[in-house]
C-alpha cells in the first residue's frame, strides 16, 4: 500500500499553535478514508492561506489530481480539529475519484464529484457540512440543468456566488442530487468512487 504523507510548510512558525490539531485531524481522516475508501498514495500540504479558508472554519481544502491535497489555514481564528477533518475526508473522496471518472471537466461533473464528498463526510461523521444546505432557487436549479455537460463553465459562478447565482449553490445542488440518487439506489458515497458522473444526473433528470 502506498503511503499518506503530510508535510505542514511551517518554516515561519505561524502555524505552531495548530500542528497539534493537525496531526489529530489527519490521523483520524486516514484511518477513516483508509477504511472507507482504500485510500493510499496522497501526499497532503498544510499551508498557513487565510484567502484560502472557508472564513466560518479558517480552513479551506484543494485537491489537484488523485495525489495531492493542500489543507489551507488561517492562524488568526480558532480552528477546530473537527474541521480540518472534514476537510480532509471531502478531498479524500476526491483524490479517489480522481483516479477513475475524474472530478471536472464539466459543470455536471462536478455536481456530482462535490455531492459525492458531502455524503462521504456525512457517511463518516454523521452530518453534511453546512454549505450542502443553502437556499437555492428552481430558476437556478434549470439554469444549471441546461448546461450540465457544455465543456466550458464558469465555477466562480455555481459555487462561490456570480452573476445572480447563490453562494454555494454548487455545494447545494451536487449534495441534493447525489442524496436523491443515493436514497433510491441504497448505496453510499463511499461505494460510488467509480460511478459515471452522467449516471446520477440522468438520474435527477428524469
Amino acid at each position: 500500500m502506498q503511503p499518506v504523507n503530510l508535510f505542514i510548510a511551517n518554516a515561519g512558525e505561524t502555524l505552531d499553535d495548530l500542528v497539534g490539531a493537525v496531526n489529530e485531524a489527519f490521523q483520524a481522516a486516514v484511518e477513516s478514508a483508509r477504511l472507507f475508501l482504500n485510500l493510499e498514495g496522497v501526499d497532503v500540504l498544510v499551508i498557513d492561506e487565510r484567502e484560502m479558508t472557508i472564513p466560518e472554519w479558517g480552513v479551506g481544502g484543494y485537491t489537484y489530481g488523485p495525489h495531492l491535497v493542500i489543507v489551507a489555514l488561517d492562524p488568526g481564528v480558532s480552528v477546530s480539529s473537527d474541521h480540518i477533518e472534514r476537510t480532509l475526508l471531502h478531498e479524500f473522496h476526491h483524490t479517489m475519484r480522481w483516479r477513475g471518472p475524474g472530478c471536472g471537466g464539466n459543470l455536471g461533473q462536478m455536481l456530482v464529484s462535490e455531492g459525492l464528498a458531502q455524503l462521504f463526510e456525512e457517511e463518516v461523521l454523521g452530518d453534511a457540512p453546512f454549505f450542502s444546505r443553502v437556499s437555492i432557487s428552481d430558476d437556478e436549479i434549470a439554469a444549471a440543468r441546461e448546461v450540465f455537460y457544455e465543456p466550458e463553465f464558469n465555477q466562480k459562478k455555481w459555487f462561490f456566488g456570480a452573476d445572480g447565482v447563490a453562494f454555494s449553490f454548487g455545494y447545494t445542488y451536487g449534495y441534493r442530487i447525489c442524496r436523491a440518487y443515493c436514497d433510491v439506489t441504497g448505496q453510499r458515497a463511499s461505494k460510488l468512487i467509480g460511478v459515471a458522473s452522467r449516471e446520477i444526473l440522468e438520474f435527477e433528470v428524469r
